[in-house]
């Protein structure tokens, strides 16, 4: 979820450098442990197992979640009632998946129960970070105002994923392509070849020869190879979905050369961002590092997240744990402790949160403008020598006729 402006960025590049003088540190005091009884919608979605906003399923898409949440946010402030709202769109709503989901919020609304209540009961379509959301804003009087935030997050989520995918197309086009071609030349080329050697009783380079022997196992015994790919490729993905399995991949991002100042913006950025909308719109702040912890995605951030825990549970700071440490860049945690000791948390993190996501994917895109030369040049290497491999053994051996 990137919302970015040319003015966010111009004003925090320029602030970056200015905060790194001492700060003025605030009082130490203990946070309110209990919530408020309208909170309870929140803390009960807040141990759910959801990693995003809209949560996998048979629920709402992101597309769809967005409809509901921008027509919801438009009718309420046109002064539409809540209930008259859900019902609408209920009845008008293209998608029949659509329909169904408003029609079952509606049968609750008209049973007295709150929106939020309602929403929990619908959760694999609007997730737990939607319901703390909504749940925050009932209890504040300010339901429109979250519900236009929700719109915003959920259409910038959005858009910042389209621009990874836009980002990642082409690297995945060319390798592709690469192997495709491969294929193509062990299959087709190589048969071709391996008979005339065969037929010239010509000796070959080593190389050649290994490459022509690859080519007959992989044509004799394509579905072995093919088995082995796929069992590879099926093991390490059920691997990444264990818990020590996605601990090792998340910790192998965050400590590779340049791959990791990406991965540290982008996961900051859009972390961040969601804890100052929450913030902002009334939620709790254990709830809000709760549904941090269930939303982030990272193991690494989410054993950040459980020492900030601990830190304001301790009377602690929210940003004494982000001093130092290297998931964080430097000139966020000054920032953030600057907005924490001036009573602006929220505001700042959603502020910074901008900057560092658009500061993330202008790094993807430099990484990606490098990768694309690189991936070509590999292809060409590979191709190559290949054909060098098997040519100059050909060159040798028309040579040797003609002598």
């Amino acid at each position: 979820m990137a919302g970015q402006t040319n003015k966010t960025t111009a004003s925090l590049g320029s602030a970056a450098g200015s905060l790194r003088a001492p700060l003025v540190r605030r009082p130490t005091a203990k946070p309110a442990l209990k919530t408020s009884t309208d909170h309870k919608a929140a803390r009960t979605v807040a141990s759910s197992s959801h990693l995003t906003t809209a949560s996998p399923g048979k629920g709402l898409t992101k597309r769809e979640l967005l409809m509901v949440v921008t027509q919801l946010s438009i009718m309420l402030r046109s002064g539409v009632d809540l209930a008259d709202a859900v019902r609408s769109i209920s009845l008008r709503a293209k998608s029949e998946r659509v329909r169904n989901v408003m029609s079952r919020v509606y049968s609750q609304l008209e049973q007295g129960k709150r929106l939020s209540v309602a929403l929990e009961s619908e959760h694999k379509s609007f997730g737990t970070v939607a319901v703390a959301l909504v749940a925050a804003g009932e209890a504040s009087g300010r339901l429109n105002d979250v519900l236009a935030r929700l719109s915003t997050m959920i259409r910038d989520e959005m858009r910042m994923m389209s621009s990874i995918r836009s980002a990642l197309g082409y690297p995945a086009v060319l390798l592709m392509v690469t192997a495709v071609v491969l294929a193509g030349m062990v299959f087709f080329v190589l048969p071709q070849f391996a008979g005339i050697f065969k037929s010239s009783n010509a000796e070959v380079p080593f190389i050649t020869k290994a490459m022509l022997d690859g080519g007959q196992f992989a044509r004799n015994y394509w579905w072995a190879v093919l088995g082995v790919v796929a069992g590879a490729g099926y093991g390490l993905f059920a691997y990444l979905r264990t818990k020590s399995g996605r601990a090792q991949f998340d910790g192998l991002l965050m400590k590779l050369p340049y791959l990791k100042g990406i991965c540290a913006a982008l996961f900051a950025g859009r972390l961040f961002r969601l804890q100052g909308a929450m913030l902002e719109s009334g939620v709790n702040m254990l709830e809000v590092l709760e549904l941090s912890k269930a939303s982030c995605g990272n193991a690494c951030y989410v054993k950040m997240l459980e020492q900030v825990e601990e830190s304001v549970v301790n009377g602690d700071g929210f940003s004494d744990v982000l001093r130092d440490n290297p998931l964080v860049p430097g000139a966020a945690a000054d920032m953030i402790s600057t907005g924490e000791a001036n009573g602006q948390l929220g505001a700042v993190l959603q502020t910074v949160g901008e900057f560092y996501e658009t500061e993330g994917e202008e790094k993807l895109r430099d990484a990606v403008k490098i990768a694309e030369p690189v991936i070509i040049i590999g292809l060409g290497f590979v191709v190559g020598g290949i054909v060098l491999s098997v040519m100059l053994p050909m060159l040798d051996i028309t040579t040797a006729k003609g002598m």
